[in-house]
């Protein structure tokens, strides 16, 4: 990572400190940038706050975030994948202690299985949702490629209650709003804080 890309990180993590009872945050990013938000936040999240966390892959397979982290260095002992790419991607699964795989984006009302130590998770080392303190959601508008705008809202709704119902847990979402106007507004509905990556970056000169 280079310097711009370490403050932004620090400048994301102050950002959720100050909203630290925050449930559910939304990251808004522009849609090619996906990937390296999610980067930042997770180098945040485990590096620098040494936290534990899911990270939920709508967009593409887990393989790929591992990679990134793994090229900029970022420690995955405490990060735990819940895949739901992998199944309809055609990429090979492979069992591994820190990866699930759902049956694939079209089965979200399935993820709480997962996270709420349901399904197989017993037998693939997961953390149970009392140990964990953060779960981010990558690209949730990837969902409305498989869903009806209106199971992504009810989706949301049951993510949202489920964050308050733990109250320890922080919950965050990337979303592209500019691409996904209606999805953003539902979003802004249930979400307790935004940040805007874009104006963010404007910011740190380096």
């Amino acid at each position: 990572m280079n310097e711009k890309d370490m403050i932004l990180a620090e400048l994301l993590m102050k950002q959720i400190r100050a909203h630290h009872n925050s449930s559910l945050v939304v990251f808004n990013t522009n849609f090619m940038q996906m990937g390296k938000t999610n980067l930042l936040l997770l180098k945040g999240l485990l590096d620098f706050e040494g936290e534990k966390g899911f990270f939920v892959t709508l967009d593409r397979p887990h393989q790929y975030m591992s990679y990134l982290l793994q090229m900029h260095e970022v420690g995955q002992d405490n990060l735990w994948f819940i895949d739901s790419v992998t199944h309809v991607s055609g990429t090979k699964k492979e069992d591994k202690k820190h990866v699930n795989f759902l049956e694939g984006p079209f089965h979200i009302e399935k993820l709480f299985d997962k996270i709420e130590l349901g399904g197989d998770l017993a037998t693939q080392s997961f953390l149970s949702t009392e140990k964990i303190d953060f779960i981010l959601i990558d690209n949730i508008a990837t969902m409305l490629n498989y869903n009806e705008v209106s199971r992504v809202e009810e989706f949301i709704n049951s993510f949202y209650d489920f964050l308050k119902s733990q109250d320890h847990i922080l919950g965050g979402v990337t979303i592209d709003k500019d691409s996904n106007p209606e999805l953003s507004e539902i979003l802004i509905e249930y979400s307790d804080y935004i940040v805007d990556l874009e104006k963010m970056k404007m910011k740190v000169k380096v």
